[in-house]
């Protein structure tokens, strides 16, 4: 079930990536724009284990925000916490990303590392603010450390307040422990239902003011609701009286007309044309790399995510 929260993470990170520069400004202390571009970069290398075996490691974001850095952003979300191996899947595939970018002077190899956080969906009075790994040389070393991000200590005011939109999926967290009586009291699902309406009105606001796109304002709700069906599956009147706030046709309606209206004006055809050839255009010079470190064609095509028809005539 992990796998399908990190699904709702990765659906709001590709379809509505300008979410990510409020989470980033967040967590890094930085201050970005939010009319900031964004570049998504693959989320799958190839990792060498240590007995020598090639893996895909596949990670929930690999991203760059274009501004006075060329700082490289990576991004987990979890379900729970206190998982040292966590640790160890990160610093193998920031090590690949580190790699991937090195630059030669006077000799000397430069990596950088990207800019690592975990969100973390549950945490409990042991999960730490900060995790660390240490690399020792001799008798220097170097951490990189990973930022931790607590889900359940947003208040709703403070996730609006703060742009964190891409919490909304996963504050149904908050309530976890009381889906059960949820469910049998419907006085108390009364109050959960009220704070859905809440967040659906904030949406529909921040759309109607120009502050986020219909196409975010959607991805968002169907993001809660594909979560809320996970964490609530043994509770589904909990489940249908939230559907009832959130949408459901309805929603479905409104996702079919903001696609055709997109189209109508050619604004979302010229958006995902952009999207495509980015993608490609990037895939393609993973590929390249992949190919490079003596990858075979099949290993390469798996981490660009790429077709052997995607691939250029040369390089095949």
């Amino acid at each position: 079930m992990a796998h399908e929260y990190d699904n709702a993470f990765r659906t709001m990170e590709n379809d509505c990536p300008k979410l990510l520069i409020p989470l980033v400004n967040e967590v890094f202390k930085t201050n970005y724009s939010l009319d900031s571009p964004i570049e998504l970069y693959p989320n799958e290398q190839m990792i060498t284990s240590p007995e020598d075996e090639q893996m895909i490691r596949i990670t929930d974001s690999n991203f760059a925000i274009i501004g006075s850095n060329q700082d490289r952003y990576h991004i987990e979300c979890e379900s729970n916490p206190d998982n040292t191996e966590l640790q160890v899947r990160i610093y193998q595939y920031d090590m690949q990303v580190a790699l991937y970018g090195r630059t030669f002077i006077d000799n000397t190899m430069h990596v950088r590392f990207p800019r690592t956080a975990i969100i973390y969906l549950r945490h409990s009075s042991k999960t730490p603010d900060t995790l660390k790994i240490c690399i020792h040389d001799g008798e220097d070393s170097l951490q990189h450390e990973i930022q931790v991000i607590k889900v359940q200590k947003y208040s709703l005011e403070e996730i609006f307040e703060k742009s964190l939109l891409i919490f909304l999926p996963f504050h149904i967290f908050v309530h976890e422990k009381k889906l059960s009586l949820y469910n049998r009291d419907e006085d108390k699902l009364r109050e959960l239902i009220h704070e859905y309406e809440y967040i659906v009105g904030k949406l529909s606001d921040l759309n109607q003011v120009g502050e986020i796109t219909s196409l975010e304002k959607y991805c968002i709700i169907t993001s809660m609701r594909s979560v809320l069906s996970l964490i609530a599956k043994k509770h589904q009147t909990v489940v249908k009286e939230a559907d009832k706030v959130m949408g459901g046709e309805i929603l479905e309606y409104e996702a079919k007309t903001i696609y055709r209206n997109g189209f109508k004006n050619g604004e979302l055809k010229g958006e995902l044309k952009g999207k495509l050839e980015g993608k490609l255009e990037n895939g393609i010079q993973v590929y390249k790399n992949c190919l490079n470190r003596g990858m075979s064609k099949e290993d390469a095509l798996a981490i660009s995510e790429l077709t052997e028809e995607d691939i250029p005539a040369e390089l095949r």
